[in-house]
């Protein structure tokens, strides 16, 4: 089979790598255009164009993949599939309906459950213990297609969704491998998704990741991992009638979750080796890593000497 394949972020490199090594014949690789980065603002490939290049395999950036100049592109390359892994902008039903086996979806969940460009994250956040990949033929409407497979996969009490999203993304390129071939074969059955079990995953904005103190020590704890690597979970440091923000990377439940007596969530409980403890809705939980706004990674411990924190200092 032709294949064209859409996507941009490090998510999506295991499946591409997959097609260039299978048997299937890329045709092309569709990717968003170079986007500034650093200080500096300089334009950086994405890490699907790099690996594009990198096998000697033509790249398309359109800045609207549904232009009538793209979509022209796409009809030179007659391509019988085209497979969709993150790709970064909606696609009109012309390029839906232009392949013979229409466009194939990576989703990194049990679809239904989380439709949107987030499911990783909220995954974690709403304590989710198993998530998956599911294959979807792609329909107008988000995320709500056909599904061709679904493979599932247990989530770990400490993992981020960075560390989820790795293997998610190794878990999508085996999906692709086992769908492609039902589809090659005749023998993939499209199953329609029911309507009334679905839930959404929304984007995540920077500002989303303020820890509400005011909860128990499970639901920060999910919230911080689900919120790792990106947006990141953040706090506010109150110091003498001042601010700072302050990104947590690393919490741990405390065990046994105490609080003693009555303490204002938010509350700075106790700073050891063992990090900063924190009082939460039921109890407390501990930080363990840290990252001050403009400085790099360090252990609560080390953050705690250097802004000599002490107790009943706290965060909001």
């Amino acid at each position: 089979m032709n294949v064209v394949f859409m996507g941009t972020p490090e998510f999506a490199v295991p499946s591409l790598k997959y097609l260039i090594e299978s048997k299937y014949n890329v045709v092309s690789v569709i990717t968003q255009t170079d986007k500034p980065k650093g200080r500096k603002g300089k334009p950086e490939a994405s890490p699907v164009k790099n690996i594009a290049l990198g096998a000697g395999l033509p790249v398309i950036q359109p800045e609207n993949v549904n232009s009538e100049q793209a979509i022209a592109k796409l009809e030179k390359l007659n391509p019988d599939v085209v497979v969709v892994v993150a790709f970064g902008q909606k696609i009109s039903d012309k390029i839906l309906n232009l392949p013979k086996h229409k466009c194939v979806n990576i989703h990194a969940s049990l679809l239904p459950k989380y439709r949107g460009a987030a499911p990783i994250n909220w995954a974690i956040v709403n304590g989710e213990k198993e998530t998956g990949i599911t294959t979807i033929i792609m329909s107008s409407k988000m995320d709500a297609g056909e599904v061709i497979v679904r493979n599932s996969l247990t989530i770990d009490s400490e993992e981020t969704a960075g560390e989820l999203g790795d293997r998610l993304s190794k878990l999508g390129a085996e999906t692709l491998s086992e769908t492609l071939m039902q589809i090659e074969t005749g023998n993939a059955k499209y199953t329609k998704q029911d309507e009334g079990l679905v839930s959404l995953a929304p984007k995540i904005k920077k500002k989303d990741g303020l820890i509400n103190w005011n909860q128990g020590e499970e639901k920060i704890h999910d919230f911080v991992r689900g919120m790792n690597p990106k947006p990141s979970a953040y706090t506010f440091l109150m110091k003498n009638n001042s601010k700072e923000r302050i990104i947590i990377l690393k919490t741990e439940r405390d065990n046994p979750s105490h609080n003693g007596a009555v303490t204002a969530p938010g509350t700075i409980m106790e700073i050891s080796s063992q990090g900063i403890r924190v009082a939460t809705e039921n109890g407390s939980i501990w930080i363990k890593e840290v990252k001050p706004e403009g400085k790099r990674m360090m252990s609560a411990a080390a953050f705690s000497r250097g802004h000599d924190l002490k107790a009943n200092s706290l965060f909001q």
